[in-house]
């Protein structure tokens, strides 16, 4: 039992400690307190303001970090877009030059270049779209060129790409576009041999033999044979010069347009008899119905003529008589008009009237009556007024109902003038049947004016029923609005 109350005892005071000690923390922490009030009083409110600036501070930071960020990620939204539109494509070329224009834009030159260059490592000309492989070239050498200002690595990447063959071009077209660049690099850099021996070895039909399908057909590019041809002119020989245009003759990569520079250029250096020689060969390669034959004998006429006038009157007419048996009669109304001015100042008027008679004879429906009446023209000035009356018979015999009757008109009016006032009556009884009274009230005008100052009451009447019968007879034609 005293065990007990021992123990009892002993837990009694334990609980009585505990509690103390529980005292003791809580007037220590109401100290501690008052004395953290104490230094508030003492201090102020600087200590909270200095913690409250640390968070705000640090929250500014955070937000004009994010700001910056997303400025950052806004500018280079396009590069962005620019690089999703590639990855869906890598052959699409319009992007990979706006690649390099938006480096340019920000100021990143060496970006730009670089861009470039990879491109032709990317594309491939066979499944390129949105513009041509040749753009690439172009522009990376503009920007080497003009905006690096190295001449130098504009030149080695055109010789990479023209003699090299580093870039596979599927058409000629874009190859021959990367050689007129390099030959015009050189041109600006003033060397002038070295760009002249560029084009020539362009066209030399060399550069392709082991390379590609493009290469090999640099030599029929034409955009390569102008360029040769503006140079040697300028800067080679006159020897050099015609090799060039002989040898693209012989390919027939020869224009209409080149052969004419070429008889052109002969004739500035006094060399007549090759320019007539070059015109020859021209017509060999562009014989008629070509569009480019009327233009060859045109000029090659016009300059023979210029240069011998009369005097091998034999050879210029065996010209006139080859053109005009060769050329369609669509065309053939000039060639007529030049061969009659040719034989009325230097050959015989018999001639001259025999060409105007066959250019009435060869030349389109349409063009008949223009024809025919040149001819009476020239025959009433060289053989007299009576000598146009075969002709006018023939005119009204060829020609069709309307341009027929205005040429019974013109006749009836010379026998009027001649005082044949039968005769043109006769004409212009003739000419009434070709003459509807309702398309073609003129001709009736001019027969009434006519009766009225040569005739008498009983051929008026006559004029009257003929007029009667010629409506009777066209009263079950009918026409159209335009027509009439």
């Amino acid at each position: 039992e005293e065990g007990v109350i021992e123990a009892l005892m002993e837990l009694m005071e334990d609980e009585d400690e505990e509690g103390d000690e529980d005292e003791m923390k809580d007037d220590n922490g109401d100290s501690m307190g008052d004395e953290n009030e104490d230094l508030d009083i003492l201090l102020g409110d600087h200590v909270n303001n200095a913690v409250a600036a640390d968070e705000n501070a640090g929250a500014s930071a955070d937000v004009e970090l994010a700001i910056s960020r997303a400025e950052h990620l806004t500018s280079r939204r396009p590069l962005l877009l620019n690089r999703v539109l590639l990855r869906q494509n890598p052959h699409n070329v319009g992007e990979w030059i706006k690649r390099s224009e938006l480096y340019n834009d920000l100021g990143e030159v060496d970006l730009a270049a670089a861009a470039l260059e990879e491109s032709l490592k990317t594309v491939s000309s066979r499944k390129a779209v949105n513009g041509s492989p040749s753009t690439l070239v172009l522009t990376l050498v503009d920007i080497y060129e003009n905006q690096q200002k190295n001449v130098d690595a504009a030149r080695n990447l055109l010789e990479r790409i023209c003699s090299k063959n580093e870039y596979e071009f599927q058409d000629s077209e874009d190859l021959a576009q990367c050689h007129a660049a390099w030959v015009e690099l050189e041109l600006r850099q003033e060397n002038w041999d070295m760009s002249l021996e560029l084009a020539r070895r362009a066209v030399s039909g060399n550069i392709g033999r082991k390379g590609s399908k493009a290469a090999r057909g640099l030599s029929r590019s034409l955009r390569l044979w102008n360029l040769l041809f503006d140079m040697e002119e300028s800067l080679g020989t006159i020897q050099t010069t015609k090799d060039a245009y002989d040898r693209a003759l012989e390919w027939k990569v020869a224009t209409p347009s080149h052969v004419l520079n070429y008889a052109s250029f002969l004739k500035e250096k006094k060399y007549f008899e090759e320019s007539f020689a070059a015109y020859e060969r021209g017509l060999g390669l562009f014989q008629f119905p070509h569009a480019g034959a009327t233009l060859l004998w045109k000029n090659y006429l016009t300059d023979f003529l210029e240069r011998y006038g009369g005097s091998k009157t034999p050879r210029a007419r065996e010209l006139f008589d080859r053109c005009l048996a060769e050329c369609p009669s669509e065309n053939a109304s000039e060639f007529y008009l030049l061969y009659g001015d040719y034989e009325e100042n230097h050959g015989l008027t018999k001639r001259a009237l025999g060409v105007y008679e066959r250019m009435c004879n060869a030349v389109p429906a349409a063009e008949k009556y223009t024809a025919y009446r040149l001819y009476i023209a020239k025959a009433i000035q060289y053989l007299g007024v009576t000598s146009a009356r075969p002709i006018y018979e023939s005119a009204i015999s060829t020609l069709g109902d309307g341009p027929a009757s205005r040429i019974c008109l013109e006749y009836a009016k010379m026998e009027t003038g001649l005082r044949e006032t039968d005769r043109a009556r006769a004409v212009l009884v003739y000419g009434a049947q070709l003459a509807d009274p309702r398309r073609d009230p003129d001709y009736w005008k001019a027969w009434h004016e006519f009766e009225v100052s040569h005739g008498n009451e009983e051929t008026f009447r006559e004029m009257l029923r003929v007029k009667r019968s010629v409506q009777a007879a066209f009263s079950t034609v009918n026409y159209n609005s335009a027509e009439m």
